[in-house]
């Protein structure tokens, strides 16, 4: 009886400080959309778009900014290096502190793009690869066609797409099917241009990426929450049909012991 009524003193006390607590849906909408913004702000400074100084929105270029309003997410960036340490895994952590971080993504970015996490190379290029710009400071990719280079774009304008892949936004599922039913053809192929990620990745993983259906049934939070437990889902099931096959051998193995032994016996 004493656990029930410290439980009840703890509701009481609890509703007294929220009178108007969000619902499950809200709640799961905002969740997704913390792990997006969280992203967001660390594959934009691993690649360079903003510095150590440049957590607070208020120093957020336009092409940090612009996407974090679209989507939602200001309001759930962390403003702080601590707060944004709070919502990554160690080995992230220690990344972000890297000195050589930008060659870190780099690295990450062409290794996600000819492993095909993004989906096949436009243009029917075989892979790409990392090269310094010979224009300006920074890294570049270039496409590869056989021995020929069709191609290139800076490293720097692909953090958006492997800040998506990072916090576990879906490629090819629901997002895809709810984000081309907003915006037309036209308004996609133009930031396509502008973001340089058409140069590398083909047009349609970009527009299952680029293009989120805020302000519909569900949003973005909503729908990445959904795929991480989609993805944990399949996880399990891969892992209970490796035990399954593997009872299936032992079983095997046991049957053909016995066999020989029967055998040896005689």
């Amino acid at each position: 009886m004493a656990a029930d009524d410290q439980l009840v003193a703890l509701r009481a006390g609890a509703c007294r400080r929220a009178p108007d607590p969000p619902g499950l849906d809200e709640l799961i909408e905002d969740t997704g959309r913390e792990r997006l913004a969280a992203y967001y702000l660390y594959c934009a400074l691993l690649a360079g778009v903003i510095g150590d100084d440049g957590l607070a929105p208020a120093r957020w270029p336009p092409e940090l900014a612009e996407p974090m309003q679209r989507l939602g997410l200001t309001r759930f960036a962390p403003r702080t290096e601590r707060g944004l340490d709070a919502r990554l895994a160690p080995a992230e952590q220690v990344a972000r502190r890297n000195p050589g971080r930008q060659l870190e993504f780099a690295h990450l970015l062409v290794d996600l793009i000819n492993h095909g996490a993004f989906g096949p190379l436009c243009g029917n290029a075989d892979r790409v690869r990392l090269t310094r710009s010979g224009e300006r400071r920074g890294l570049d990719l270039e496409l590869i066609q056989g021995w020929h280079v069709v191609s290139a774009c800076p490293v720097k304008d692909h953090w958006e797409l492997v800040a998506q892949y990072l916090a576990g936004v879906p490629l090819r599922g629901p997002l895809a099917a709810a984000g081309k039913a907003r915006g037309s053809k036209r308004t996609a192929a133009r930031r396509l241009n502008d973001s340089g990620v058409a140069q590398a990745v083909s047009l349609g993983v970009t527009l299952a990426v680029g293009l989120h259906p805020v302000g519909t049934i569900a949003g973005v939070g909503t729908h990445l929450i959904r795929a991480r437990i989609q993805a944990g889902q399949d996880q399990a099931d891969a892992l209970r049909r490796l035990g399954q096959d593997l009872q299936a051998l032992h079983a095997q193995a046991d049957g053909e012991l016995a066999y020989l032994r029967a055998g040896g016996s005689q």
